[in-house]
């Protein structure tokens, strides 16, 4: 999968998965946020992402509920930079077996993100600069 991010103007960037659009940022510091943050946006996969896990389970194993939600907290703002812990909390209103309660927490468990998150991910971040000057530009007067 690939995900390509543009810039836009001033903080505001789009990121173009499949045929959707998420914008993030805003215009300049005092201008309204125009969506979520880039750390909001991971926040929320986890969340999507085990919910979507809890409805597959669900629905995999015929039972029926009147509602699931899932809420996704960041437990340590020590550091802004970075998330240590999240707490993810997933409620259905459904009967459930202690079987079914298992399965279901296991199914949550292994969502996507949430072992994304926890696994030692390796990141590898590489620079591309295109020069805006072309090779007859004499750089050194700018």
């Amino acid at each position: 999968m690939v995900v390509k991010i543009t810039h836009i103007s001033g903080l505001k960037l789009k990121a173009q998965i499949d045929d959707f659009e998420i914008i993030s940022g805003q215009i300049d510091e005092n201008s309204p946020q125009e969506g979520p943050s880039p750390s909001s946006l991971m926040i929320a996969s986890l969340g999507l992402s085990a919910g979507l896990d809890a409805v597959w389970y669900l629905k995999n194993h015929n039972i029926h509920d009147d509602g699931l939600t899932v809420e996704v907290e960041t437990l340590d703002l020590e550091d802004p930079n970075k998330v240590r812990n999240f707490k993810v909390k997933v409620d259905v209103k459904a009967e459930l077996s202690e079987e079914a309660r298992a399965g279901l927490l296991a199914s949550i468990n292994s969502c996507y993100v949430g072992k994304t998150l926890r696994e030692n991910t390796g990141i590898n971040y590489e620079l591309n600069i295109e020069s805006p000057y072309n090779e007859f530009t004499d750089r050194t007067r700018l």
